[in-house]
């Protein structure tokens, strides 16, 4: 398992506390949604309306703000708290590389919104949080 330094937590925490966070999570999820239209199987209820402003992309963003906004309050414990939320995407069916495509589009997201300020180390920052959020995600998958 992946292990955030005391620097990359900061920076994550700190991140976090001043971004967009419904802007940038809906546009990411509109970006896996355009980028790899396979991920939106499990979507049918979106009436194929997948843009980020799109109230079905608006209410799932919403989810997983609420699941990230968990997993930095306790960086520590992300694959206790994601538990149940991993069984439940299991018992849906949802492809565990999906969790890798958003995570990706996530890293593009923070780049785009911080052109400047995101550097190597804030990418890797960035590369090893959504690498621990995608394998606890992942961690009851059989």
């Amino acid at each position: 398992m992946v292990k955030l330094t005391d620097a990359q937590e900061q920076y994550i925490m700190n991140k976090w506390d001043h971004l967009d966070k419904e802007t940038i999570t809906a546009q990411a999820l509109a970006r896996v949604f355009a980028v790899y239209p396979w991920t939106t199987r499990l979507f049918k209820n979106f009436n194929g309306h997948f843009a980020a402003c799109d109230p079905g992309v608006q209410a799932h963003a919403d989810k997983v703000l609420k699941a990230l906004n968990t997993a930095i309050k306790d960086l520590r414990s992300i694959e206790k708290n994601f538990h149940e939320l991993s069984g439940k995407h299991q018992k849906i069916g949802v492809d565990t590389q999906n969790f890798k495509l958003l995570s990706q589009a996530f890293i593009v997201e923070l780049a785009l919104c911080d052109k400047k300020g995101f550097g190597p180390e804030e990418h890797e920052a960035a590369y090893k949080f959504f690498k621990l959020v995608t394998e606890a995600l992942s961690s009851n998958y059989h």
